[in-house]
């Protein structure tokens, strides 16, 4: 059988492709998609700065229904609403080996090097295939990769009861490293961004937000901070001008995460003399290792829904791109079997 995918061909080219629907292994599961949501690595795929293996489906953020089984597949059965954790890891290398999953030597992800999400099926192994609650949304139940991420990053910072913690970066991951931290005891929680329709759904969650167009951030931080300056910073843009800011906000004995996937042709000086100094953790955080289960937990809290901000067509991609790129919300959402009414 036939169906409709976005395949990113390289180039920077991503078009509308007929694909057939390969023979199902004794673990695997059909998936029909109902809902997948767009991802600054999928934009940083197209334009040739993160590492893909075209031709390939991109899309890694994604839910669908269970169209057939494998003989094997315990799990799951047809019908149910599911979503997936988009990694495969070789379970050989030293990595693996040590508890370290997500830094596998060979890992290979679906929507990067194996075909994801935006397509109206998809072939998933059981064992990263999840079902959802029966509360959740298709739309929602697709935002639980990145969720997964973001719970991981803030596991990473150790985030403690009272802390001051600045998120560079207020679109859908910023929102959700803030009402994690939130969730984690943070005493104030500073959302650093310059468009206003972001800043304007931060405030309505009750965070403090700072606008850089307008404000002097490292002064209003301070000012804020007794003059101390954030006990966390998290870079959550993937802009090399914000993860230089980092270093600027951070207190003495504090932690900077790097969350966001800054360009890897990117560089950025700074004195090692101010990281042995103030005694500062730099750490970075890498997908979602363990994390997948826990956001199916803790979803249903982070009131996602109203961040899905546009809906799209899987015929309409290049709109879904173009609209997504325009800052205009938060999550696009892509519909390879229509938008729901």
């Amino acid at each position: 059988m036939k169906y409709l995918a976005a395949q990113y061909q390289g180039n920077q080219k991503l078009q509308l492709v007929e694909k057939e629907i390969p023979i199902l292994g004794e673990q695997d599961v059909l998936i029909r998609i109902a809902a997948a949501t767009i991802c600054g690595t999928d934009f940083k795929i197209i334009e040739g700065n993160f590492p893909a293996e075209p031709p390939v489906v991109i899309g890694h953020e994604f839910s669908g229904y269970v169209e057939e089984v494998g003989s094997g597949v315990k799990s799951v059965r047809p019908n149910d609403l599911v979503t997936i954790e988009p990694h495969i890891f070789c379970g050989l290398c030293k990595y693996c080996r040590i508890g370290k999953e997500h830094l596998c030597a060979n890992k290979k992800g679906f929507g990067v090097r194996l075909d994801g999400g935006f397509a109206e099926y998809c072939v998933i192994p059981e064992k990263t295939v999840y079902k959802i609650p029966d509360y959740m949304s298709s739309s929602v139940a697709a935002l639980t990769e990145n969720v997964g991420c973001c719970i991981h990053g803030i596991e990473r910072a150790k985030i403690d009861i009272g802390d001051h913690v600045a998120i560079l970066g207020g679109g859908f991951a910023g929102i959700v490293l803030a009402e994690l931290a939130r969730m984690n005891g943070a005493g104030q929680v500073y959302i650093i961004e310059p468009n206003s329709y972001r800043l304007a759904e931060a405030k309505k969650r009750g965070f403090l937000t700072i606008d850089p167009t307008i404000e002097n951030v490292a002064d209003n931080l301070l000012r804020a901070t007794h003059g101390l300056g954030a006990d966390v910073v998290i870079e959550a843009a993937g802009r090399i001008e914000t993860a230089r800011q980092a270093m600027q906000l951070i207190c003495k004995g504090g932690t900077i995460l790097f969350f966001g996937v800054v360009p890897p042709n990117e560089f950025m000086e700074f004195s090692p003399n101010d990281i042995f100094l103030k005694e500062l953790t730099v750490l970075g955080s890498h997908i979602n290792p363990y994390s997948h289960y826990k956001a199916l937990e803790i979803i249903e809290n982070l009131n996602l829904e109203s961040l899905i901000t546009a809906r799209f067509n899987l015929e309409q991609i290049e709109d879904a791109f173009i609209y997504a790129k325009s800052g205009r919300g938060f999550k696009v959402a892509v519909y390879p079997h229509g938008v729901p009414i």
